[in-house]
């Protein structure tokens, strides 16, 4: 387990990907792609406000921007599955709920709610994908806010985080939907927490990366 406290998504990287590439464990997918992996990695930004994208990121900041306009507007592109359909038109039977509209009802009804979270796993669909050898499911589980204090408090967690090409834009992304469902709620997004059950850096797949971005630790991932 391991648990990271800083004031920002760029400075948790930073200190993330190190910690996993020297100290996580190797293990193969079940696709048979090599990993460093550490398990229930829970990372707490403590002024989500501060943005920036880490200059290490590879993918880069119009990747980040991407990724936060698809999670808040949806995007044309066909997949078995996207994170804006599951939290704004999660499908269940014929109909198409708006989770996000909910929580924000839920929190002006009852500001104190327990209640105020959205799922994206939906058995119907993910169980049958799952079975395919290279079905792709959601890695985004859970994500839950509470109010205290007339202050937001975000949590999410994940199944599976890519740390190195994912962790950044998640993370982003989710933030800016935190800062949508308190500016609905009259709050103040104060923290973001991120809990990734498997969080872990493909490390032949991206050795590239890693030699470019974090050459002190190629010696943890020969």
């Amino acid at each position: 387990m391991l648990c990271i406290k800083k004031p920002s998504v760029a400075s948790a990287f930073d200190a993330l990907i190190p910690k996993i590439l020297k100290d996580g464990d190797i293990v193969e997918t079940e696709f048979g792609e090599r990993t460093k992996e550490i398990r229930n990695t829970i990372i707490q930004i403590t002024n989500p406000k501060l943005k920036k994208v880490p200059e290490k990121y590879p993918l880069g900041k119009m990747a980040v921007e991407e990724y936060t306009k698809n999670l808040l507007y949806g995007s044309k592109n066909v997949f078995s599955y996207d994170y804006h359909e599951r939290l704004f038109k999660y499908p269940y039977a014929n109909e198409k709920i708006n989770q996000i509209n909910y929580i924000v009802e839920k929190l002006n009804q009852q500001k104190n709610s327990r209640r105020a979270l959205a799922i994206t796993w939906n058995p119907k669909i993910d169980i049958d994908i799952s079975r395919d050898e290279r079905g792709s499911v959601p890695c985004l589980q859970l994500l839950q806010f509470l109010i205290r204090d007339d202050n937001l408090y975000m949590t999410v967690v994940f199944r599976s985080n890519d740390a190195l090409i994912a962790f950044v834009a998640n993370a982003l992304g989710l933030i800016n939907l935190g800062e949508f469902v308190a500016e609905k709620t009259n709050t103040k997004l104060k923290e973001y927490v991120h809990h990734s059950i498997s969080m872990h850096v493909y490390i032949d797949r991206d050795r590239d990366y890693i030699k470019k971005y974090f050459p002190e630790c190629l010696e943890y991932i020969k």
